[in-house]
């Protein structure tokens, strides 16, 4: 899924993206915040507002790929300013909205398919793209903000039905299940654990890994459930520790002070050599028990030891200690399971129609004064307040009272606050007052068909956009747009071709259509979860198969290095890779084989290139070369969904370079001319983007800036400006170095499938 705020203006220096999304998104939480105006009624979902500073980048844009499902074109001003859409006494309110519909995907399988709704409603201007089913892309402008009783602001929802709550959220009740681990084929963001009343702290970890607590100090056993989340962020590894409140009925607080690099400094970056030093017999596994705190994807990865432990530093109330938290009795999950000791809170207890919140859960919040806090992190579940035909259902109580209200015979309504001795009352509106309400509300609703009828579920769109933006998993559309239409080729000294690229990416047994599952399962595990790190992998890996038609490396059975030339998507090269890639995934290599084969690839590579042959090199003079690395070292280049090691080893690639340290470096961009067959053209570098292809590449030489001994380096920034336009919001320099280009330029986007 790929995600943005309806704003987008650029960030700024180290601002973090929580920070930005809320920058981007400022509310009227006065009386239109989520999920209750000032009245106590339910709000779907906020009132952004709006300068109205002239500025394009305060368009209201779509959040993410969608179709247009309905849409109104805006009255003009002279009627907004009159009754019905004039409803206070100052100015009127705009009616323009826009519904989108984006189907996407978080994780595999049907439940990683997902389908949800967002509604930009009192648009003063629409653009002439919003036609009925229209395909709109990410950031596209949708229109301009128009007036609410004439303050600058527009409203902004998101929503889904109860089929998708279960899919986005995994689940439909309030808090998560701390009996059984969390989901396994959705998963990304903070990685959390349930530690159980009784859990043991140790003073250090054992020395040889193991999973044996013989000999080690024991430092304190937990009285009470603890809750630690580990956040993997440009190279550090944080971990906080929260119980349930000690002060008060709910809520969760801090343990001590958060944890960062506790146990060893990059400990991010440096996972691939943990994992290779304390699970020998089975790197990859102890990789990915490293990664999620357990194993993801049990049917290609098997521990060894089957009971190997992940010894980590947490706290405890008044300390800190080492906890196996690879035993069974503590659970694990991840953000994307919305645990409610990091504020995810599910409503579904208001049970009827009214739209006036009778809400168990948010009166008890409201009462302990912790609603505002929480307020963001609450997805409920009440009718949809657009919805034309359901007006009267959730509004007559205005006339009649609602049922656990006193109406006198002055018409006041009398509501006594539970658990207090506290009452609200109102005056109950006349028949004649209703009728004008209504007619004010019908002029601002819309038939949304069935999706309107019933509840649909909510959420606070600044807390959906903060939070999905960590999952990082492309739909098959998405990935697809990453990839450029055209790129350039290097075909001499100062000369380049314009070519038109794959276009087959979409087609049954294409790389990409049978791979799709294999990269995001890759690019989860090994960290490549960041527009920045993506559009890094991407950019190499695009240009490395040629633009994904594939697996295999151009020429390769005559190559002076066959048969261990270039396979899957970075490429695997020459037999001390390969040997390398499948000791990691525990595949065991005679030494004396490896040196055998090392030796002979460099006699043949310090040869002068004319002279380079690669008949010793061929298996038949490796007689102990067992024929499972044979069929090993094909497979890499397989083009079908059952091969991961395609992707597995592009992503061993990543992790062994430490490519993610310089794809996390700032990315500076620098706009390059070249001329082609096709008159001038244009692409853009990078430092970062230079030095992360060459850590893989080229790491003799990753100093070397723009150095002409990467192969195919301009090619690569073609694919790297496309990805970094898909994946983030992020301009490219114009001819005078200003950031003010959308899209790379010359470069067209691919359709959303």
């Amino acid at each position: 899924m790929l995600i943005s705020p309806p704003y987008l203006i650029n960030k700024n220096n180290n601002e973090s993206d929580a920070s930005w999304i809320n920058r981007m998104m400022p509310v009227n939480s006065l009386s239109r915040g989520y999920p209750l105006n000032a009245a106590d009624s339910w709000h779907g979902g906020i009132h952004i507002l709006n300068t109205d500073s002239g500025e394009s980048t305060k368009e209201v844009r779509a959040i993410a790929d969608g179709t247009v499902v309905s849409f109104r074109t805006p009255s003009e001003p002279w009627k907004r300013d009159q009754y019905p859409l004039k409803y206070s006494s100052i100015r009127g309110t705009d009616d323009g909205y826009v519904l989108l519909k984006h189907e996407t995907e978080i994780g595999t399988g049907e439940d990683g398919k997902v389908v949800f709704y967002s509604l930009y409603m009192h648009l003063k201007h629409l653009e002439a793209e919003i036609k009925a089913d229209a395909k709109i892309y990410r950031k596209t402008p949708l229109g301009s903000s128009g007036m609410v009783d004439g303050q600058n602001e527009f409203h902004f929802q998101i929503f889904c039905d109860e089929g998708n709550i279960r899919k986005l959220a995994g689940r439909t009740t309030g808090e998560l299940d701390t009996k059984e681990n969390g989901r396994t084929d959705i998963v990304y963001g903070d990685i959390h654990f349930y530690l159980p009343a009784g859990t043991t702290f140790y003073e250090a970890r054992p020395d040889d890994n193991t999973a044996s607590t013989e000999g080690l100090n024991e430092v304190h056993t937990s009285v009470v459930p603890l809750y630690a989340s580990m956040t993997f962020c440009k190279g550090a590894c944080t971990m906080v520790t929260r119980q349930a409140c000690t002060d008060s009925e709910g809520g969760f607080e801090l343990v001590g002070t958060p944890l960062v690099n506790a146990d060893g400094e990059d400990y991010e970056y440096n996972l691939y050599k943990t994992a290779t030093s304390r699970y020998a017999q089975s790197p990859s596994a102890g990789y990915e028990l490293l990664r999620f705190g357990r194993i993801i994807n049990t049917e290609h990865e098997t521990l060894v030891p089957a009971d190997a432990p992940l010894w980590m530093t947490v706290n405890y109330p008044g300390g800190k200690g080492v906890v196996n938290l690879a035993v069974v009795t503590v659970k694990k999950f991840s953000d994307a399971d919305f645990p409610h000791w990091a504020g995810w809170q599910l409503v579904d207890d208001d049970k009827d129609t009214y739209s006036q919140c009778n809400s168990a859960t948010i009166r008890k919040l409201q009462a302990e004064n912790k609603y505002t806090a929480q307020s963001s992190r609450l997805i409920c579940c009440f009718p949809f307040e657009w919805e034309k035909s359901t007006i009267d259902a959730r509004y007559t109580w205005l006339m009649t009272g609602l049922p656990w209200e006193q109406c006198t015979s002055e018409n006041i309504a009398v509501w006594q606050v539970p658990g207090t001795k506290e009452s609200k009352d109102r005056i109950l509106m006349s028949e004649k007052d209703y009728d004008r309400f209504k007619q004010h509300t019908e002029a601002l609703c819309f038939d949304s068909g069935d999706l309107g009828k019933g509840k649909v579920w909510h959420f606070d769109p600044r807390g959906f956009i903060e939070h999905f933006r960590k999952c990082g998993w492309l739909s098959l559309s998405e990935m697809t747009q990453t990839v450029p239409n055209n790129a350039l080729r290097k075909t001499g000294r100062d000369r380049y071709a314009w070519e038109a690229i794959n276009s087959r990416l979409n087609t049954s047994g294409s790389v990409l259509v049978n791979h799709i599952n294999n990269l995001n399962n890759m690019m989860r595990k090994y960290c490549i979860n960041t527009p920045y790190r993506i559009s890094c992998f991407l950019g190499n890996a695009v240009q490395e198969t040629q633009w994904l038609s594939t697996l295999h490396e151009s020429g390769g059975s005559n190559l002076w290095y066959a048969p261990w030339y270039g396979r899957g998507f970075l490429q695997l090269t020459n037999p001390e890779n390969y040997l390398n890639y499948f000791e990691y995934t525990g595949t065991p290599v005679q030494a004396s084989l490896k040196n055998s084969l090392v030796d002979v690839y460099a006699s043949i590579a310090a040869q002068p290139p004319a002279q380079r042959t690669n008949t010793t090199l061929q298996d038949r003079h490796f007689p102990t070369l067992p024929s499972e690395i044979i069929g090993s070292r094909e497979r890499v280049s397989e083009n079908n969904s059952s091969n991961i090691s395609a992707a597995d080893s592009a992503g061993f690639y990543w992790v062994k370079n430490k490519m993610a340290k310089y794809a996390d470096m700032e990315h500076v961009l620098e706009r390059v001319s070249v001329n082609s067959n096709s008159g001038e053209k244009y692409y853009y570098r990078s430092p970062a983007f230079w030095k992360a292809s060459a850590a893989v590449n080229l790491p003799g030489r990753i100093n070397s800036l723009y150095s002409s001994s990467l192969n195919g380096f301009d090619s690569r920034c073609c694919a790297y400006g496309v990805a970094l336009a898909i994946l983030t919001e992020d301009k490219f320099p114009d001819p005078s170095g200003n950031l003010t280009v959308s899209f790379p330029e010359g470069y067209t986007q691919r359709g959303i499938i």
